[in-house]
């Protein structure tokens, strides 16, 4: 009898517990939305609830939209009327820091739609933690059915080249890429056969229904996180800075210089799907935190060969070699941070940020959207105006 009293008690204090994490958001719950993936390692819910803080002063709220991203909701088949724009990335673009309608995705297609008097459709393919690796997968299985006249992607030297590994990964539960002898990339999955990933598939339905489950989970993650990242955090204190920083020296570590020609070839190969898909690509090489001169000041003392703009000059060639757009963030980051003298960051992009990229990628996208109707191989003659016609003479 004292035991089903005792039991009884117990279930109605993890009742009440649970009502208030949900309702009232104590130390950061929240009910999880996302889920288990056995290609890209985790995928967000459809549909599902959002409440995000960290690095803003408050709560960001919304809903994943019926496709699984973070974003409005989308029509599938594209209209005619619409130039549509898919964007792939990290969590910069997936942007859970700010308020939708503040991303900078939306305010280029804001600003895009008035300057051009056409309906522009910039569509969220963003997901922490996401590389090349798996933007690649992204762009055959999601991207590729909405039919985008343009895809971006926002390539993130600073976790992209440490994360496109298993020797420099701190999170293993990822699909990773390798280049086989003939040159040929060969996908790895084996992650979803390792026990933490079994587990997560199967404790994922209680994440999805409860914050306290929720809850515990991230603190041991948190806990789990911390343990990874020491061995890295060992090997940057030896080198003295990060390293992917190293490539942007006279003597890069070939381990890095390795993971950043394989990101190459898997750009290259993103490149060549959408070019037999006849669909534009933009590359973005996105700002260092080595656009701050103290910070590029600090680091040249370590090693004086030390080029802030490496990755920007560079992938600008080889954007070329491609024949594809590009756009490099961080001389930009650069001048508005000596012209305004304000964060240009929290971790992620703050206010400011997602402002200057904004501002960047609507003068880039004006002209490859005018080389559309106007380029010799345009896609689209102007019937009249805010309304795209597809050129059929093509």
């Amino acid at each position: 009898m004292n035991f089903l009293l005792a039991l009884v008690a117990f279930i109605f204090l993890i009742g009440c517990l649970e009502i208030l994490l949900r309702k009232f958001h104590f130390f950061g719950a929240r009910i999880s939305w996302a889920k288990p993936d056995p290609l890209i390692g985790y995928r967000f819910v459809p549909g599902a609830y959002y409440w995000f803080f960290q690095e803003n002063d408050h709560p960001i709220q919304g809903r994943i939209n019926n496709f699984g991203w973070r974003d409005v909701e989308w029509e599938l088949a594209k209209s005619p009327d619409v130039y549509r724009i898919a964007v792939l990335g990290d969590s910069y673009v997936e942007a859970f820091q700010v308020e939708l309608e503040k991303t900078f995705l939306k305010l280029t297609e804001k600003e895009l739609r008035r300057k051009l008097g056409i309906k522009v459709e910039l569509m969220n393919f963003g997901r922490s933690g996401a590389t090349q690796s798996e933007e690649l997968i992204i762009l055959e299985k999601d991207v590729l059915k909405f039919s985008p006249d343009l895809v971006i992607l926002f390539f993130d030297p600073q976790n992209d080249i440490t994360d496109i590994s298993p020797l420099t990964a701190p999170n293993n539960l990822r699909p990773f890429f390798k280049i086989s002898k003939k040159g040929k990339l060969i996908l790895d999955t084996s992650f979803t056969r390792r026990k933490e990933f079994i587990l997560k598939e199967k404790i994922y339905w209680f994440k999805r229904h409860s914050a306290l489950i929720s809850l515990l989970c991230e603190k041991y993650n948190l806990i789990w996180k911390r343990k990874r990242y020491r061995k890295r955090e060992l090997e940057n204190s030896k080198r003295g800075m990060e390293g992917y920083l190293s490539l942007c020296t006279s003597h890069p570590d070939p381990l890095y210089l390795e993971n950043y020609n394989l990101v190459k070839t898997l750009i290259k190969e993103m490149v060549n799907i959408c070019k037999k898909k006849n669909i534009d690509f933009l590359l973005v090489c996105m700002d260092i935190p080595a656009y701050k001169w103290e910070v590029e000041e600090k680091i040249k003392s370590i090693d004086s060969s030390f080029d802030s703009n490496f990755f920007e000059k560079d992938l600008e060639n080889f954007s070329h070699s491609l024949g594809i757009h590009y756009l490099g963030l961080q001389s930009i980051f650069r001048k508005t941070y000596q012209k305004e003298r304000k964060p240009l960051h929290w971790a992620h992009w703050n206010y400011l940020g997602h402002r200057i990229v904004a501002k960047a990628l609507v003068g880039k996208l004006e002209g490859i959207i005018w080389e559309s109707f106007n380029g010799k191989d345009r896609k689209y003659k102007r019937e009249e105006k805010g309304i795209l016609i597809p050129n059929i003479q093509q």
